[in-house]
């Protein structure tokens, strides 16, 4: 999941580039620092070499130092600072510091002139970094070879030293440079972020365009999407304005055939009322679902129940306020826990599912209708509850079929309860009958909630 963000990979590239940056770095940088070191140990080692020749002197061709060196490390016990004159394998001078040791130098001698630097393990196991030079003497029948040696963990010493502030330096320099890269990947990714928020709305139907300021990069998709929005508004509008256009179109003539019907006896006229009756139902139906379908999947499709709840309370109250148990006394409708509910859907959509609703339990209602909204997880579900005599439950499939009704003499075309099913199933949502506490008949409209 996390490879799936783009900033997740840019911050791992860049930081995973980082580390393996600063690692070769601090391999060369340790090298070169080691050559440094070393070399400038091998000078101080061969500073000491020409102090040595400097004191040489050829007596009755036999070599004789007039001095020793003065450093006092040459003359400690084992210090691991000694020196030694050779000739053809065999030592004519030596420092003290060695005692009674000797030190293991290879059968390699180092060319006249030529300055050879190697390690060797010397008394006790101590590491020594060892400089030999052969040299030529006047008066001297064989060449002489000048070593001197140090301990090699002064060279480790300054080396560990050198580890401990590169790994501190390149470990502050990684945290700094990952930080800055963080950062610059959030500020950068920030006008991604601004867009999916401002998609997000427009999808809740909070805002109808994408609006704000963008870079330069993303402003081109930004005005695509606007104009694409735009464009889906317009093709909805034009379906839902055609599709009432049709509904008028075919209410005339079906009126005229209904009336001509009407006039008519026999078996004829019953045929030709009956046709009308379900090209009627056929209309009514197909043209709901036409104009759900064409707003289905719209983004910001968000409509408020409380607000079609009162309206359609207002509305249903004044056509039925004699429909009551009593005379003068009509339909009371009451509203619980409708404010602030919403769902996704269409509002003319959902305003028609509602008022069948609403309508159908007015009808059969004995002077109460109930309304409530509750969000149950992801849904909104909205149950509409009468006090009217009910309808069985081994009749509650057939009330849903298409222009099922009944009982005959209440007016009505029966496809209400048939064209919320078939709106409910578009917007992925349900309905289902059961028996209300009112005495009556409890609808349970289901639809997903924003």
């Amino acid at each position: 999941m996390f490879f799936r963000s783009v900033g997740f990979r840019l911050i791992f590239l860049s930081i995973a580039w980082i580390g393996v940056a600063l690692l070769a770095g601090g391999k060369v940088l340790g090298q070169h620092f080691r050559t440094h070191v070393q070399n400038s140990f091998d000078i101080g080692l061969t500073r000491h070499v020409q102090e040595v020749l400097s004191y040489a002197e050829v007596v009755d061709g036999q070599l004789k130092l007039i001095r020793r060196p003065t450093d006092p490390s040459f003359t400690r016990p084992l210090s691991g600072w000694y020196w030694e004159v050779v000739q053809k394998g065999k030592v004519l001078e030596r420092s003290r510091s060695e005692w009674d040791e000797t030190l293991a130098l290879p059968q390699r001698v180092p060319a006249q002139g030529e300055k050879l630097g190697f390690f060797i393990d010397g008394p006790r196991e101590q590491r020594l970094r060892v400089v030999g030079k052969t040299v030529s003497l006047p008066g001297l029948k064989d060449n002489i070879t000048v070593y001197f040696t140090g301990p090699a963990k002064v060279i480790e010493t300054a080396m560990e030293e050198f580890r401990e502030t590169l790994m501190t330096s390149l470990l502050v320099l990684g945290g700094g440079l990952a930080f800055a890269v963080i950062l610059q990947v959030i500020l950068g990714l920030r006008p991604l972020k601004l867009l999916r928020r401002r998609l997000a709305a427009v999808h809740a139907g909070e805002v109808d365009r994408l609006t704000g300021r963008y870079p330069t990069e993303v402003e081109p998709l930004v005005t695509d999407l606007n104009e694409l929005l735009d464009h889906n508004a317009q093709v909805i509008e034009r379906a839902r304005t055609h599709a009432g256009n049709l509904a008028h179109a075919l209410k005339t003539p079906l009126a005229v055939l209904s009336n001509e019907a009407d006039l008519m006896d026999g078996k004829s006229g019953h045929m030709l009322r009956e046709q009308v009756s379900v090209m009627n139902e056929l209309v009514t139906r197909h043209l709901a679902r036409a104009r759900a379908s064409g707003g289905l999947g719209a983004p910001g499709l968000k409509t408020d129940i409380g607000d079609i709840a009162a309206g359609l309370k207002r509305t249903l109250e004044r056509i039925y306020v004699h429909r009551g148990p009593e005379d003068g006394e009509g339909i009371k409708i009451s509203l619980v826990n409708v404010r602030g509910q919403f769902v996704i859907g269409d509002r003319q959509d959902i305003e028609e599912m509602l008022g069948n609703l609403m309508d159908n339990a007015c009808k059969w209602s004995a002077g109460r209708v109930r309304v409530r909204v509750d969000l149950v997880g992801r849904d909104t579900v909205i149950k509409v509850d009468d006090n009217g005599p009910g309808v069985p439950q081994d009749k509650w499939a057939d009330v849903l079929e298409r222009g099922k009704r009944l009982d005959e003499g209440t007016p009505g075309s029966g496809l209400g309860l048939n064209i919320v099913h078939d709106l409910a199933e578009m917007y992925l949502g349900s309905i289902a009958l059961g028996a209300s506490d009112l005495g009556g008949l409890s609808v349970t409209l289901t639809l997903p909630a924003p």
